[in-house]
């Protein structure tokens, strides 16, 4: 009973650990854009931090709800060109992440780099 216990808790654990490796500055690669996501309470929000675009809105959000389940990061990514929330799958690898969009059938994934 001890042993399952003990691999329930570390199972938990690691989990919790992997739920908070997104936080942080991002460059996502455009215009030397970096994004700035934090933690509350469990859920991760992103907003633009600093842009070498003069038309990006620094403050703004770029992602909204992004939660850990079932072994992913799931939520919302903002597409300014489209003026639309999308959903957003995000692969976390260590210094990288990479964000899935899928519009439809069409689908891009955008390679962020940690800052």
């Amino acid at each position: 009973m001890k042993k399952i216990l003990i691999l329930i808790a570390v199972f938990f654990t690691t989990i919790s650990i992997n739920a908070q490796s997104i936080a942080g500055v991002w460059n996502i690669g455009e215009d030397n854009t970096k994004v700035e996501i934090t933690e509350t309470n469990g859920v991760f929000n992103g907003k633009i931090l600093s842009s070498d675009n003069a038309k990006a809105k620094i403050g703004n959000p770029i992602l909204k709800d992004v939660k850990f389940s079932k072994g992913e990061w799931k939520g919302k990514m903002y597409a300014a060109k489209k003026g639309k929330w999308y959903d957003a799958v995000i692969k976390e690898k260590g210094n990288q992440m990479d964000v899935s969009i899928k519009v439809g059938f069409m689908s891009k994934t955008l390679k962020w780099k940690k800052e």
